[in-house]
């Protein structure tokens, strides 16, 4: 889940349209690979495809104008964003890297297919 409580040190609003994942268990620690793409919410929005290597994991925000809070860890390259696990009362960090896009995803220019193994 997206981590609510605003935090000033995480400007970026990270909106994930579409994921997919696989998770496996590591003595005890769910690790949770995943890809699919998203916007950067700002002036103006901006696309990007990503991957991520995460405990716990996340989910594409299902909610309209739900959006994960975010800060850049390398610039134009990859994001750290705070998720939530139901039930608790505080926030992981997850790195994404993410390849950004020309234009935002919409309705006129839909994200990619997810493609899977299954």
């Amino acid at each position: 889940m997206a981590w609510t409580t605003p935090d000033a040190q995480y400007p970026l609003k990270v909106r994930v349209m579409t994921s997919d994942r696989h998770q496996n268990l590591l003595h005890g620690v769910l690790i949770t690979d995943s890809y699919g793409s998203g916007n950067l919410l700002g002036s103006p929005n901006v696309g990007f495809d990503y991957l991520s290597h995460c405990d716990g994991g996340f989910m594409h925000n299902a909610a309209a104008g739900e959006f994960y809070q975010g800060k850049w860890k390398t610039q134009d390259r990859k994001i750290e964003i705070l998720v939530k696990e139901p039930g608790r009362d505080y926030s992981e960090k997850c790195t994404i890297e993410v390849t950004l896009k020309a234009a935002p995803y919409s309705k006129e220019n839909p994200p990619p297919k997810m493609v899977t193994s299954r």
